[in-house]
């Protein structure tokens, strides 16, 4: 209970994100014990569901040092930089919303200050963190080769200029790059990617691993929004629902019958899985963003037991460097 009590944390950005990180500190026994954040509404908003915590302005990293064993930094991405190199000089880990950082240059050089000085530094790659994807990690091995990883994403959250739509591409590309990685176990940054950017907010990288196509698709247009990873295999296919954190598999059945009633057969186990899964996380309060609880604990058990982190520094350069050569081969946008 000792370690429980003294999981105390600090919220660097009082956004979106940085509510849903104070919920995730919260609910897995940690306290909020500072909010920083330059726009005073959404700072007051914040301390008012985590009373006690002292409100700032600007970040002193002396001041979290002093308030909070680590920092939550969900401020824009174009500070996580300067935030991160603060924290780790005054010996702050922090847990880092992607992007992490711009490039991999940053990372690597981030990542090697923290080492210096024994800090942990990890981004928010949750995903990996879901039910569904700890369950598609365990399927793999019985579904005989697998032929084709594909992820799809149409998001919302990109403004209608072009530029807030490209921005969105390179903010979501972490999140399969993270996927791949693990469910193909692999180095990703090796894949050879054929790209293609059509228009602002739209993207897709074809590439392969062994046997394996992965194929990534991005849209800030596409409608109804979806987050899903679908696995093509020998023996079998398994989907996960990214949004609501569930993965479903069918069987490899090629008889007439199984054809004829695999729309309803798979309907119903679709159904039923996400049934299960919506009354699970009603009943602990989840309402967004599934697997970010999971890896705050693991995050915090990291902290506290020093080590080892969620991600090794080799995976988080990894995903930094492919992302990095997808976005310099995005062709420019025809519009």
């Amino acid at each position: 209970m000792t370690a429980m009590r003294e999981r105390r944390a600090a919220i660097i950005g009082a956004g979106l994100m940085g509510r849903w990180h104070a919920d995730a500190v919260r609910r897995t026994g940690g306290t909020v014990t500072l909010i920083v954040d330059p726009n005073e509404s959404a700072r007051r908003a914040l301390g008012e569901r985590h009373p006690g915590a002292v409100l700032a302005t600007e970040l002193d990293a002396s001041v979290v040092a002093q308030r909070a064993m680590a920092a939550h930094v969900c401020a824009p991405g174009s500070t996580h930089v300067s935030i991160m190199n603060a924290l780790i000089d005054a010996v702050v880990h922090a847990l880092v919303e992607k992007p992490f950082t711009s490039d991999g240059d940053s990372t690597r050089s981030v990542l090697a200050r923290a080492e210096q000085r024994s800090v942990f530094v990890c981004p928010v790659h949750q995903f990996v963190f879901q039910e569904g994807i700890r369950r598609l990690s365990e399927w793999i091995p019985g579904l005989g080769s697998v032929r084709r990883l594909e992820f799809s994403t149409c998001s919302a959250g990109a403004r209608d200029d072009p530029a807030s739509q490209d921005a969105l591409i390179a903010e979501i590309l972490p999140h399969p790059l993270s996927l791949v990685s693990l469910l193909l176990r692999t180095r990703v940054a090796g894949i050879a990617w054929q790209v293609a950017h059509p228009a602002p907010g739209e993207f897709h990288a074809l590439g392969s691993v062994g046997p394996t196509i992965v194929d990534l698709a991005i849209s800030a247009h596409g409608r109804p929004t979806e987050n899903t990873l679908r696995i093509v295999a020998d023996a079998g296919m398994a989907s996960a629902d990214l949004f609501h954190g569930f993965a479903v598999r069918y069987p490899p059945s090629v008889s007439r019958t199984a054809k004829i009633t695999r729309p309803f057969s798979h309907a119903a186990k679709y159904l039923s899985v996400a049934t299960l899964n919506l009354a699970r996380r009603a009943a602990r309060a989840e309402s967004a963003y599934p697997g970010l609880r999971e890896l705050v604990r693991a995050f915090y058990v990291a902290v506290e037991a020093a080590g080892p982190p969620p991600f090794a520094r080799d995976a988080i350069t990894d995903v930094a460097d492919a992302r990095d050569a997808l976005l310099a081969r995005m062709a420019p946008s025809t519009s």
